[in-house]
């Protein structure tokens, strides 16, 4: 440390750390071995004569019409079907995502004397299924321009079935996922567009056979 006078306090001597003043220095130093390049000179700057004239472009239209779809692999469509107390309640989903997931069931017992566990396998668990759906008011097959009130409405009807819902989809075929029990579903308002999106979250379900050889 070194001692140097500050006479805006009154001639007191204050600690200055040498390793700040050093720093500084080099900072001052570096920045007068900077040299900046010349500035534009010369004629001053002219686009004329190096592009075509601005174009416009007519505004997107979304296309509604369902049979100009009909062929092409863009979206991946899922079919639920349920009994309902009403009858069978079938529902198309043309926009959806779907995402899956699953793990194994695994008994891990630690041993005394022994590093780790002895692993024991049980069996493989169900698939969770997570989908996002979107849901529009359609009107003699074309997508019409209000809330999809009464889709919404069939929809929640579907998923409030207190049984397994069958479930068809491009996607979850892959993985031979042909039922599913809803554990919960959200949606949010959307009030800009005649779109609404729901959120369904449930568990693949498969029917099984029990046999019992107590008699």
């Amino acid at each position: 440390m070194s001692i140097i006078p500050q006479p805006s306090l009154g001639g007191k001597k204050m600690p200055l750390s040498i390793d700040l003043a050093a720093i500084s220095w080099a900072n001052y130093m570096s920045k007068r071995l900077v040299r900046f390049g010349e500035g534009w000179q010369g004629e001053s700057p002219s686009w004329e004569g190096r592009g075509e004239a601005i174009k416009t472009q007519d505004r997107g239209v979304p296309i509604t019409d369902r049979a100009w779809w009909e062929g092409r692999y863009v979206l991946c469509p899922v079919r639920l079907r349920a009994q309902t107390e009403s009858g069978t309640l079938e529902v198309e989903l043309p926009d959806a995502v779907a995402a899956v997931s699953r793990e194994n069931r695994i008994v891990s017992t630690g041993l005394v004397g022994r590093d780790g566990t002895v692993k024991e396998y049980i069996n493989t668990g169900d698939w969770a299924v997570n989908l996002v759906v979107g849901v529009q008011a359609v009107r003699d097959g074309v997508i019409a321009d209000e809330y999809p009130g009464d889709e919404l409405r069939e929809l929640r009807q579907l998923l409030d079935t207190k049984a397994a819902i069958e479930v068809h989809s491009e996607f979850l075929a892959i993985f031979d996922i042909t039922k599913i029990v809803i554990k919960n579903y959200a949606a949010t308002q959307m009030t800009e567009a005649n779109y609404q999106a729901v959120s369904i979250s449930a568990v693949s379900d498969e029917d099984c056979e029990i046999y019992s050889n107590e008699y």
